[in-house]
């Protein structure tokens, strides 16, 4: 790998050399117009005027597959650890796990499973996900991933919405039932010939391949091991030369906070690169950083030497080869350094799209490429993105836009405050108002009165918190000290992150609001 990267390194130096007097023509002041930052190493002189970034490397993209990344790895260090699960006594090198690699793939093809098709994988980290994971990869299978927590419902919905014709699943993990979920949807499990399920509410379904103890009308994953002829290895073979590093390679589905969950469709190109330049960043074991589903994940990633105060208040630095911009929500434009708003990725880690959906993936990718995150964010001249909340929680009172991870953060600084979750409920005048969802900590008790004194003309603030944000917060902070409060209680154990809250409400009627800030403060009975 590092051959291929050194040849492509001295191509582009060449090019560069060849096309140095265009460069030299360009204007300075077309230049100050390239907001762009050179991100192979940690950026130091602070040169962005606006809340664009482009993250330049001159490290090229990988055109690779996930195959040929490992067997690059393999050629280079065949007897390096790869894999290791110590609970199940499981230790392999690159060699090893390669060999098991080519034998599930050659498997898989010899069951029926074609380039295209869908292999959902169900279930907690074992060998098996990340062996099916390479496997599906090689023969050109889209592998599908299920939330392990899913149940029978949910599970039926995004194995339908994705036409998955084989499902990976161990018999039961913990409380999940994993196969006794699958005969629920699919009653025809038991009486089909194995492999050759044909099921009236998952009719692409054909076969469930079970990673532990074997099951009627269910392959076991050595079944498929076992399956592959010398014949379907060949197959495997000729078929890499056709692959190419932008077929879709992984379905994420995503949480579905905005609805439904929705299948994020992810390439070689996409998965292999956000992997390599994360890797090449910061080595392994990283915690702070910023992604979504639709991107692969990363698009924002911190340095080992960053100092203490980007570390606390940051994701991380723009990823090599991304764009990044923060937008106002209303008009589109970009706003200010430091100023939140919608944050929009473009770049080689932008998914493919939702998978047979394409109303909601012109929702989230505009024309232009752009993705959507529904973030809301700001950033800094190092071109450093700060999380200040999602857009659908955004708070729009009088025409102001207001972001409750804001007021949040201030109320924690109350002494008396374990958990608060701030939302927004209608109102006839104002369109929404600002609620403050409290619980105290053990043994404390408050009042109304007492947080309005705390939160009136009070901010927490800096020496570097500028005065925009500064009296941003003190108007936020003085929405509590207008009209009466109405006052809810809640069972203890209701964790206020639960997304329930929020509904709850902003479903509340505005005839039943006062003007002013909604307390919802939560005692402990007695």
């Amino acid at each position: 790998m590092s051959a291929l990267i050194s040849s492509s390194l001295l191509r582009s130096y060449v090019y560069g050399l060849q096309h140095r007097k265009t460069w030299t023509l360009c204007s300075t002041s077309l230049l100050q117009w390239c907001r762009s930052l050179h991100v192979d190493t940690r950026p130091h002189i602070p040169s962005l005027t606006s809340s664009y970034v482009h993250g330049t490397s001159s490290i090229p993209l990988l055109p690779l597959t996930v195959s040929q990344c490992l067997d690059s790895t393999v050629e280079r260090w065949p007897d390096r650890e790869a894999v290791v699960f110590l609970q199940d006594g499981i230790r392999k090198n690159f060699a090893q796990f390669q060999q098991d690699v080519d034998k599930v793939a050659a498997g898989l093809l010899a069951l029926g499973m074609s380039r295209g098709d869908r292999l959902g994988v169900w279930g907690p980290n074992t060998y098996e996900w990340i062996l099916f994971q390479f496997a599906s990869a090689k023969a050109g299978i889209i592998l599908v991933s299920l939330n392990p927590a899913y149940q029978a419902k949910e599970v039926h919905f995004t194995l339908k919405q994705v036409q998955c014709k084989a499902v990976v699943c161990p018999t039961r993990f913990k409380t999940q039932h994993f196969c006794d979920m699958l005969r629920e949807i699919c009653p025809e499990i038991d009486t089909s010939p194995v492999g050759m399920i044909k099921s009236s509410r998952l009719p692409d379904l054909r076969m469930v391949i079970v990673t532990d103890s074997r099951q009627p009308g269910m392959l076991h994953v050595e079944d498929v091991i076992q399956a592959g002829e010398s014949r379907h290895h060949k197959e495997l073979m000729d078929l890499q030369n056709k692959l190419s590093f932008d077929d879709a390679i992984n379905i994420q589905f995503t949480s579905g906070t905005t609805g439904s969950p929705k299948g994020a469709t992810l390439s070689h190109h996409n998965i292999v690169n956000n992997a390599y330049f994360a890797g090449l960043r910061v080595g392994y074991g990283w915690r702070l950083l910023y992604g979504t589903t639709e991107n692969s994940p990363l698009t924002f990633l911190g340095f080992p030497k960053d100092n203490e105060e980007l570390k606390l208040n940051t994701v991380g630095c723009i990823m090599n080869h991304t764009e990044a911009k923060v937008v106002d929500p209303n008009t589109g434009e970009i706003v200010p350094l430091g100023t939140p708003g919608e944050l929009l990725i473009r770049g080689s880690c932008v998914m493919h799209g939702y998978w047979d959906d394409p109303e909601k993936t012109s929702q989230a990718i505009c024309e232009a490429r752009w993705y959507r995150t529904g973030d809301t964010a700001s950033l800094n001249s190092l071109g450093y993105c700060r999380i200040e909340g999602r857009m659908k929680d955004m708070i729009i009172r009088g025409g102001e836009n207001i972001y409750p991870a804001e007021i949040e953060q201030f109320l924690y600084t109350h002494p008396k405050v374990q958990e608060v979750q701030v939302v927004g409920v209608k109102d006839e005048r104002l369109g929404e108002q600002v609620c403050a969802c409290i619980r105290l900590k053990e043994g404390q008790t408050s009042s109304t009165e007492e947080i309005r004194a705390f939160c009136k003309g009070q901010v927490r603030a800096g020496d570097k918190l500028n005065c925009q944000k500064l009296n941003m917060l003190k108007i936020r902070a003085q929405l509590y000290s207008l009209g009466t409060d109405i006052c809810f209680f809640l069972p203890l154990d209701f964790s206020l992150q639960d997304p329930t809250l929020c509904v709850l409400c902003r479903q509340l009627p505005s005839d039943s609001l006062w003007k002013g800030t909604i307390l919802l403060l939560l005692h402990r009975h007695t």
